[in-house]
């Protein structure tokens, strides 16, 4: 089997003039980021530097992040960082992770520096754009050296890097993904990505979707590859007509930003022939008018951090007039690639039948090895070589996979399992809401009862009861919220994801929550 090492040098010798990267004004060919990164490679050994080093990168989006991942050529170790964290997040990250080299945007310098003191495993300190006195300049450094080939063997059980969770509930955990992993998932079929493609990046690489799962393989696909610092829709619109994107890869607030943009219409987006979407669910209001304006053109990309991507709902898929059947399968998130095994299990890790929701567990060589030095963590997650993702799912007949619920997310009730994701599907297609997050709170006499915690549209209005009523048309009256309130925004992760636990600190504090 491969390591990245053999797959980044493939590229590079099929494609060696094509352009690899356009960032603002900057252009590289495949070749030339090939030699970049072996001047990075060389570089780094220079300062020390060795085949199982950790090297940090804390960065916006930018072409030199595919070069700093890159280094897994020679064995070192890839860490993504969260740019977002705040100072005592960074410290832990920095720390937890023993990063010995980091490599940072000029942005990021202050908080850096006012930590430098609590990392000092951190041996080098690299600036990507701009020169800073105690650390070294990126594009000085690597134009003294050589482009010559890193010379060490590598192994594809090897880690090439380690991300981390957005840590939901918790600290964030590591994890670690190997050659091998990050292959198999950059050689995925059926994702529609080719070497004639133009693939719009505006997904924050540190995260597992938008690197691992999207400008690594279009970088092994041979396409072209516009990166965007960062999302802005008005940005990545007029991105798409000048530079004819044809492929990108949204998380679901992404392309509901773009719908919502009032100057949607006048940017010319026919060259786009796949959007792919994933890190998020998308509401299926908000899908259906993705189809509607955008064409049958997306596919969903369902994966955790941990397992990279488990399920496809193909372009095929996403109709807009089909049977009931072909309607239905929008909700679900399609159905495992064949490189891949998923179940539904129950809690003593048996098999449920077609249509019961259980656990889903996978299995694939796209899964992590483990969590980083979190053995019991590990343990717990990773049985008998099967990964527990924690989401509750089911699947039908077809073999078509719903998420149900995360499963520390479903609420028991009067002894009824009430799944939050199927309240918030029918309370995003209330025309006022634009954010829902259903919850278990406590109640003396059901244990635990359902609410609703809602943002409303800009200009638009509600009430509580209105809410309620608009459910109990809908679902079974149990299901239907109990109580409702509306707050001006609600936490999210950077993937749109609402956090949830932090919701719930409000409403649980001195309780005791089981997770069922």
């Amino acid at each position: 089997m491969q390591t990245l090492k053999e797959l980044i040098n493939n590229s590079a010798q099929l494609y060696p003039n094509k352009t690899a990267f356009i960032f603002e004004d900057k252009r590289y060919t495949y070749e030339q980021v090939n030699q970049r990164v072996n001047s990075l490679i060389n570089a780094l050994h220079s300062l020390g530097v060795k085949k199982g080093d950790h090297v940090g990168i804390l960065a916006y989006n930018c072409s030199q992040y595919f070069e700093v991942f890159a280094v897994a050529k020679a064995g070192m170790v890839t860490v993504p960082l969260n740019f977002r964290s705040v100072s005592a997040e960074l410290e832990y990250l920095v720390n937890n992770s023993e990063i010995s080299t980091l490599i940072l945007e000029k942005d990021f310098i202050d908080v850096i520096n006012s930590i430098r003191p609590k990392i000092s495993k951190v041996r080098n300190f690299i600036c990507l754009d701009a020169v800073i006195d105690n650390m070294h300049n990126y594009e000085q450094l690597i134009s003294r050296f050589p482009s010559a080939e890193p010379t060490e063997t590598l192994q594809p059980t090897d880690m090439a890097a380690i991300f981390y969770s957005s840590g939901t509930t918790g600290r964030p955990k590591g994890a670690i993904h190997t050659h091998k992993s990050l292959i198999a998932e950059m050689l995925l079929p059926n994702r529609d990505l080719s070497s004639k493609d133009v693939a719009l990046c505006a997904m924050p690489f540190f995260h597992v979707g938008g690197s691992a799962a999207y400008m690594l393989p279009a970088f092994a696909s041979g396409a072209t590859i516009v990166v965007l610092k960062k999302f802005d829709d008005e940005t990545a619109l007029r991105t798409i007509e000048e530079q004819k994107i044809t492929y990108t890869c949204f998380v679901p607030a992404m392309i509901i930003r773009l719908l919502d943009h009032p100057a949607l219409g006048k940017y010319d987006v026919s060259s786009l022939q796949t959007i792919a979407y994933t890190g998020a669910p998308m509401p299926l209001e908000a899908l259906k008018r993705a189809i509607k304006h955008f064409g049958q053109i997306l596919i969903q990309l369902l994966g955790q951090t941990e397992t990279l991507n488990m399920t496809m709902l193909l372009k095929s898929d996403h109709k807009l007039n089909g049977s009931p059947k072909e309607m239905k399968r929008l909700e679900s998130a399609g159905k495992p690639p064949f490189e891949g095994e998923l179940r539904m299990v129950d809690k003593n890790g048996e098999d449920v039948k077609t249509g019961i929701p259980g656990e889903i567990i996978a299995r694939s060589d796209r899964m992590m090895a483990s969590y980083w030095k979190m053995p019991k963590e590990t343990t717990e997650t990773i049985r008998n070589g099967w990964l527990y993702t924690g989401d509750a799912g089911m699947m039908d007949a077809d073999g078509y996979v719903y998420i149900v619920d995360r499963k520390k997310d479903m609420i028991i009730s009067g002894g009824e399992n009430i799944y939050s994701r199927e309240v918030e599907d029918v309370l995003y297609t209330h025309p006022a809401v634009v954010d829902a997050a259903v919850i278990g709170v406590p109640d003396e006499k059901w244990g635990e009862s359902v609410k609703a915690v809602l943002v409303l549209k800009e200009g638009m209005q509600a009430s509580e009861k209105e809410i309620i009523e608009f459910c109990k048309d809908r679902l079974a009256s149990y299901k239907k919220p109990k109580s409702v309130e509306f707050w001006d925004t609600v936490p999210k992760t950077t993937t749109g994801k609402i956090k949830k636990n932090e919701i719930r600190e409000k409403y649980w504090e001195g309780y005791e929550r089981k997770i069922h």
